[in-house]
């Protein structure tokens, strides 16, 4: 896992276990809305939508994390999240991420995705690590898509 996942993911966990975490994507997906990207014949990235809430199925929360190759995958993935705009805006009330503040270029690549800032959660992780909330929202959030924007841009963001 890249050095900017781990740090933003980790934190967030009593005691890291990264076979936890691949079990806790796959039991909370929204079901068919989890993917892996390969690259070069190995695994270089995970993505995918989660239930937010145990009491709302229309709020989901966005998370992706990988190797040292993730940019690689970056215009695969954008692609892919353009071409799911129309299930995401018919299934979807509200679809949010949670992202280490500090951790710019993942910023950059949700904002232009769409995605706008909502605000700060205060001593979020363990370690009082404060992370910042972005959404996309059915009554007047944009819906996430990088139409106008290069696949080189969105991969340089990252």
């Amino acid at each position: 896992m890249r050095a900017e996942d781990f740090r933003e993911i980790a934190c967030l966990w009593q005691n890291w276990d990264t076979r936890a975490l691949g079990s806790c994507a796959i039991e909370t997906a929204v079901p068919g809305m989890v993917w892996s990207v390969w690259y070069d014949g190995q695994p270089a990235a995970a993505y995918g939508f989660s239930h937010a809430s145990a009491f709302d199925p229309d709020h989901w929360q966005a998370w992706a994390f990988g190797t040292d190759r993730f940019r690689r995958c970056v215009p695969t993935i954008t692609r892919h999240l353009n071409s799911l705009v129309p299930v995401i805006e018919r299934d979807c009330r509200r679809l949010q991420v949670l992202s280490l503040c500090g951790h710019d270029i993942a910023h950059s690549w949700i904002e232009g995705l769409g995605g706008r800032k909502e605000g700060v959660l205060k001593a979020y992780g363990r370690g009082n690590e404060d992370f910042c909330l972005y959404a996309w929202t059915r009554d007047g959030g944009r819906s996430p898509r990088v139409r106008d924007l290069p696949a080189s841009a969105a991969q340089s963001a990252l």
